[in-house]
Parts: C-alpha cells; sequence; structure tokens
C-alpha cells in the first residue's frame, strides 16, 4: 500500500465543487436549451435573420451617429465577443471533448444553435429597457474624453437630469438584466401594489451581486493565472513582471470606460480571431483527408456510446449531452445576461436591432472558434493518445512506470521533449464508462535512459512525496494512491489549454507553444477588459455611480493577485457558480418578457421586409 483510505475534513474546494455542481444542474440545462427552443420557434428561427440581416447592421448599413448610446454595432458586438472568446474556446472545448468524447461537439452546435436565440432576446431586452443619462461616468475622467472641453465631471449649479430624460446622452449607459427586471418587472409591480416586486427586487440584487463577484473571479482572476502561467511554463516569464505588465494594460483600457473597451476591442477581436482561426486551419487543411471522418465521429458519438480508446475512458450518450451543453453554455454565455450589458451601450433606437447583431456572438464563439479547435483535437488524435507505458512496479514512496514504445511517431517525439523530470503524468483510477473518470497526477522524478529518443528510454519514475501536497488534500490523495495496481495505463497529463498546445505540437513542432501562448494572452486581456464593465454595472445598480472608480481599481488589484497565485481551482469553481446564478437570475426574466420581445420582432421584421428603413451607407 502506498497511501490511506481513510478520508478527512472536507476542503473549500470540496464545497466549491458541490456548489458548481448545485447550481449547473440538468433542470438548468434543460431550462436553456428549451428558453432558447421557445425563443427560436417564436421568432420563426430569427437565426436565419440573425445571419443575414445581422451582417448588414456590422456593416454600418443602418447607423446613426445621431441615435442615442456610445458604441456603433460593431464595437458593441467585438465588446460583447472579447468577453465570450477566451479560454472556453480553448480550455473548455478541449475539457468537452477529454471527458464528453466527440459527441460533445454535437451538443455544444445546439447549445450554440439555439444561444443564437437567447442572445437576441436578452440583448434585445437590455436595450428597450436601458437607462440613458447624461451623467458621464466617475471612473473615465472627463480629461480622458474626446469632447473633453465641453464636460466636467459634475453639473455645475444645477442638478443631473433624471435617469432616461435625455436621449442624446454624452455619459455612460446602464443596461442589462437587472435593468430589464427592474424596469420591466419590478417598477411596474410595486406601482400596482403587487407583493411580487420583492421578488423580482431579489432577482435584480442578486443578478448584479452575482456579476461582480463573477468579474473578479472567472473573468479576472482565472484569466490572469492561465496567462501568467502559460508565459513562465513557454518562456520562462517571471509571475510578477508579467502580472504587473497585464494589470497596467488593463488599467489603462478600463479607465476609458465603454468607449475606450469597446475601440480596444474592435481593433483586439478580430486580430486575435484571426491569429487563432489561421493556425487551426493550417492543421485542419494540412490533414484534410480526415475532415470528414471526424464529422463522421461527430455525430455517431452524439446519439451512441463512445467506446474507451487510449487515455479517453469511453463515455454513454448522457455524458456526452451533458459535457457539450455544460461547455458550450460556459463558453459563448447565452442566457448569462452579461453580453446584454455591452449591448445596452450600442448607437441604435431599434431594440429589435441590436438584438439581430448579437445573435452573432453564439455562432462566432460556438459554431466557428469551438469547432475548429474540436477538429484540431479530434484530428490529431490528443483526445484518445496513447498511454506512456503502464505500472510495472510500486515502491515506497515511488511508482515504476515501464514505457510503450509502440505508438505514432508524432507522439514519441512528443513524449520524448515532455516526459522529463518534473512533468505530471496521469493514472485513470476509476474508468467507469458512465461518469468521470477519477485520476491521480504524480510528478516525474527520474526517466532512465540508453540515449537520446523515445526508443532509448527505459522506465520513468513517479513521486508520491507529500510534502507538496496541501494538508487538506492530503487524505484524499493517499487514498487515490492505495488504489493503484500493478498494470494500470500511464498517460501525459494534459488538461484544457495544455491538451490544445500538444495537438498543435504534434502536427508542426513548436507552434502549439506559439499559438496557445498569443491565444490564450489575448484572449484572457479581451475577456478581462469587458468583465470589467459587466461587474462595474452590477458595482452601479448595487451602490450607485460613485462605486464605478473604486471597483476598477480593486479589480485591477485582482489582476495581479490572479496572476501571481500558484493555484487558482477552487476560486474558478466558486466563479462557475456565480456564473450560474446569473443564468439562473436572467432567464425567469427573459421568458416572462417573452411577448414583449415577440411583439417587438414580429415588427421591426415586418418593417424590414417593407423597406421602411433607410440604409444610410
Amino acid at each position: 500500500m502506498l497511501g490511506s483510505s481513510t478520508l478527512g475534513a472536507v476542503s473549500l474546494s470540496d464545497w466549491a465543487n458541490a456548489f458548481v455542481n448545485a447550481v449547473w444542474s440538468t433542470p438548468l440545462f434543460f431550462m436553456l436549451l428549451g428558453i432558447g427552443l421557445a425563443f427560436s420557434v417564436g421568432t420563426k428561427f430569427a437565426q436565419w435573420r440573425i445571419l443575414a440581416h445581422g451582417l448588414d447592421c456590422l456593416r454600418g448599413k443602418y447607423d446613426n451617429p445621431n441615435d442615442p448610446g456610445a458604441l456603433t454595432h460593431f464595437q458593441a458586438l467585438c465588446a460583447a465577443l472579447s468577453a465570450t472568446i477566451g479560454l472556453g474556446n480553448i480550455a473548455g472545448v478541449a475539457v468537452a471533448v477529454a471527458l464528453g468524447g466527440p459527441g460533445a461537439v454535437f451538443w455544444m452546435w445546439v447549445v450554440g444553435l439555439f444561444g443564437m436565440a437567447l442572445k437576441f432576446a436578452e440583448c434585445s431586452l437590455a436595450v428597450m429597457y436601458r437607462d440613458v443619462r447624461d451623467v458621464p461616468d466617475p471612473g473615465a475622467p472627463a480629461l480622458m474624453e474626446s469632447d473633453a472641453e465641453s464636460r466636467t465631471l459634475e453639473y455645475r449649479g444645477e442638478l443631473p437630469p433624471d435617469p432616461g430624460a435625455r436621449e442624446r446622452a454624452r455619459g455612460e449607459v446602464r443596461g442589462g438584466p437587472m435593468w430589464y427586471i427592474q424596469k420591466a418587472l419590478v417598477d411596474p409591480l410595486r406601482r400596482r401594489g403587487n407583493i411580487l416586486w420583492v421578488l423580482f427586487k431579489l432577482l435584480a440584487v442578486l443578478f448584479a451581486v452575482s456579476t461582480m463577484l463573477n468579474s473578479f473571479g472567472g473573468g479576472n482572476m482565472f484569466q490572469g493565472w492561465n496567462v501568467s502561467e502559460t508565459l513562465e511554463t513557454n518562456f520562462n516569464v517571471p509571475r510578477y513582471l508579467a502580472a504587473a505588465t497585464v494589470s497596467i494594460l488593463v488599467a489603462l483600457v478600463i479607465i476609458g470606460g465603454i468607449r475606450r473597451i469597446g475601440h480596444v476591442a474592435a481593433t483586439l477581436v478580430p486580430f486575435m480571431c484571426a491569429v487563432y482561426v489561421l493556425g487551426a486551419l493550417y492543421i485542419i487543411l494540412k490533414n484534410a483527408a480526415l475532415v470528414p471522418e471526424c464529422f463522421v465521429l461527430i455525430f455517431s458519438s452524439a446519439f451512441n456510446p463512445t467506446n474507451a480508446q487510449g487515455s479517453f475512458v469511453g463515455v454513454s450518450f448522457w455524458v456526452a449531452f451533458t459535457w457539450g451543453l455544460r461547455r458550450a453554455c460556459f463558453s459563448n454565455e447565452a442566457g448569462e445576461g452579461s453580453a446584454a450589458m455591452a449591448h445596452s451601450a450600442a448607437k441604435t433606437r431599434e431594440p429589435i436591432r441590436e438584438g439581430v447583431v448579437a445573435g452573432l456572438e453564439p455562432f462566432i464563439d460556438t459554431l466557428v472558434i469551438c469547432t475548429m479547435s474540436a477538429l484540431v483535437l479530434l484530428i490529431t488524435g490528443v483526445w484518445n493518445r496513447p498511454a506512456v507505458g503502464e505500472i510495472a512496479a510500486l515502491d515506497s514512496g515511488r511508482v515504476i512506470v515501464v514505457v510503450d514504445h509502440d505508438c505514432e511517431p508524432r507522439y514519441l517525439h512528443a513524449y520524448d521533449r515532455e516526459i522529463v523530470p518534473g512533468e505530471s503524468v496521469a493514472i485513470h483510477l476509476d474508468r467507469t464508462f458512465s461518469k468521470q473518470p477519477e485520476v491521480l497526477t504524480l510528478r516525474i522524478a527520474s526517466v532512465e535512459r540508453d540515449g537520446d529518443g523515445w526508443s532509448n528510454v527505459k522506465t520513468v519514475t513517479l513521486t508520491t512525496e507529500l510534502s507538496t501536497i496541501d494538508e487538506v488534500q492530503r487524505p484524499r490523495f493517499q487514498d487515490r494512491l492505495a488504489r493503484i495496481q500493478i498494470g494500470m495505463p500511464v498517460h501525459r497529463a494534459l488538461d484544457g489549454a495544455e491538451m490544445m498546445r500538444f495537438a498543435f505540437d504534434t502536427s508542426a513542432v513548436g507552434m502549439g507553444k506559439w499559438i496557445i501562448t498569443i491565444g490564450v494572452c489575448l484572449f484572457a486581456f479581451s475577456t478581462m477588459i469587458s468583465w470589467s464593465y459587466y461587474g462595474e454595472k452590477g458595482a452601479e445598480y448595487l451602490f450607485g455611480p460613485g462605486a464605478i472608480l473604486p471597483y476598477k481599481f480593486v479589480f485591477v488589484v485582482f489582476v495581479f493577485l490572479g496572476m501571481v497565485l500558484p493555484e487558482f481551482s477552487t476560486v474558478y469553481d466558486f466563479s462557475d457558480g456565480t456564473t450560474g446564478l446569473m443564468v439562473l437570475c436572467n432567464l425567469p426574466a427573459i421568458l416572462i418578457l417573452m411577448p414583449t420581445v415577440l411583439r417587438a420582432a414580429k415588427d421591426y421584421f415586418r418593417r424590414l421586409d417593407a423597406g421602411e428603413f433607410t440604409k444610410t451607407r
């Protein structure tokens, strides 16, 4: 025996994991799909309108500079995409395929398709019920605005106008789920004396709190942690240097408010998408003959069990279904309501028009970029990569692994580079077909070899030293050690972005390091600047405009802290939970307001078909 089977006290990470599982339950996934389907049917599948008319709106054919708002349609879309296109498109897809199999990709597409209708609805509502005010953002000093000479940070000698009193606002626009809950549900019910207004007010407050907390976690610290981890691993960049640099860059952008975020996003998003997509296309086109086979595998695995092969443990239909839904929901944020805050700042008098533009986000995020990532994983075979070897002996404090030399050349080269002291390998303790595998990760202590190349590697020794394991986690670690058996396969430990990097490297040595590093840095930075705005709107709803500047200062501090932390999984689990709370608060509101959206959509598309809208270019 290598350890004890007695489990100790429940750790903080256990509580965080339980919180995530409780929020992201099966009913929530079916709510997302059901409401997305309802809006799709109710709008006569507006998805095709989104793809056609949305592109016209993006090209500025209906732009009017005199319309209220702060951003063009393109800037609003890029600001929202900069938050949704992030590590979920890299790491999230890898997790979905690794744990749910190829069939998970199909269910990601389904969520993306229905997510287009959800984004359409929530962003239309955000513009319908937004507050357009002539009060400048106290977090964006007047000296940094283009019309600085005509503005001051306060009104001298007069009170500011009531919210929504002036359409031609030069200040901040307030919008999002908390505001359409407030203006469409809370205020009317309170005026009628209906006690239900308290329930909806609680929903609005809970949404704002969850948004603010999530902006510090998944929208900030987790992004920064991945940047510093990637730079340190691939280029030995010190964490504190990376943290200081990124913190300063984030501060320079967010101090300028939504206008500056929109301008930066409009430049950054097309560039970062192009870099990642071109890298993925290189792998896909290089192996074009395998693409039809990959699509066949995706469709067949979506409705049938997928057998165990290599590092893939095999899953049932239900596991593929749930992992596809879960990762797609996290990736495109449809139903979450976050993008509604960015789109509420768009320059338009037509809420449905902005909803049409917003509907393009799940298409770009899930149906294009996530599909690219999935195809790279499937083409390269990294999702079911062969074992490094199998356990040959168990010694006191050590696990001896005899390596396997009988695998494809691309893996031989990769294993030779990466199975070295200090790296990690994974042992699947429980390969039960119907659930997520239980995995023990161990560090490589030494590698015995007779010469260069993987063919000359004889054994790999793994350490079971407890000194590097957190005290709370030690009982669980020891319990897993006790279950190791001779003959168990050992695989290269690859999680999330590392799996994507490995996939690129199997086709072009060294390519993965550059593509994934650039992708992680750009995607994470763009996510941070957009989520700062979302959290800012939550803080403003809860505490008023005076909270904006202190919030931005705290946000930048959390960027730095997140990048210097050695480990982050627990905070990210809590962030996943707060994301689920945002969805739980938002879905009832958009379902209740569905008739409002459908009537407005019917009227807008009737006018569009009748040619009543004047094109400006």
